[in-house]
């Protein structure tokens, strides 16, 4: 891994000893994902839907956007798009995901104009390909309930996420009440 060593300066001498000393005892302790949430006694997977902590907003390229909560739901605001989708988007993670198990996935959104996102269950790694679910949803100014299912192909252990993709255009969406549950098996 590549490091940037920054040189201190104390009583006007620059000093690399104690830059130093803080690289060794950051490499003496490799950074560790958080481990996944454990399942809810109802088997939801998902984190609380408002609570902005539960989220990892990303922003890419040009693309410029804002999460705070409301009412209840969590609200993602683009206030500047790029015309990638994806360089603005929202992800829940870690989330347990098992290979071959079929997931329910709802919740309720709405947004400040009609417009299209995305719901998606994705590795959250290098390549950041979907796991299953990878659905365009159509947004309109009211709560909807949306219902999709998926089985889960080529996860990773403690290295999935759940989320929106809402970068291709400006404007806010809504999202509330996200549940992430393993389906029995018959």
């Amino acid at each position: 891994m590549k490091r940037i060593l920054s040189l201190a300066v104390v009583g006007g001498v620059f000093t690399v000893a104690a830059a130093a000393a803080a690289l060794r005892a950051a490499d003496a302790k490799p950074a560790t994902p958080a481990p996944a949430a454990k399942p809810a006694a109802d088997g939801n997977v998902a984190k609380p839907t408002a609570d902005v902590k539960s989220w990892r907003l990303e922003q890419h390229e040009e693309a410029k956007a804002t999460i705070a909560v409301d009412a209840g739901a969590v609200v993602f605001d683009v206030t500047k798009d790029d015309g990638t989708d994806w360089h603005a988007q929202a992800f829940q993670t870690p989330v347990e995901l098992k290979d071959g198990q079929e997931y329910a996935v709802t919740f309720s959104a709405k947004a400040s104009d009609e417009r299209a996102v995305k719901v998606q269950a994705a590795i959250d790694e290098e390549d950041w390909h979907p796991v299953g679910l990878d659905e365009e949803v159509a947004l309109g100014k009211e709560w909807k309930a949306y219902d999709y299912k998926f089985t889960a192909a080529d996860v990773r252990a403690n290295k999935n996420r759940v989320g929106f993709v809402f970068g291709q255009a400006k404007g806010k969406v809504w999202v509330k009440d996200l549940v992430v549950k393993p389906v029995a098996k018959k």
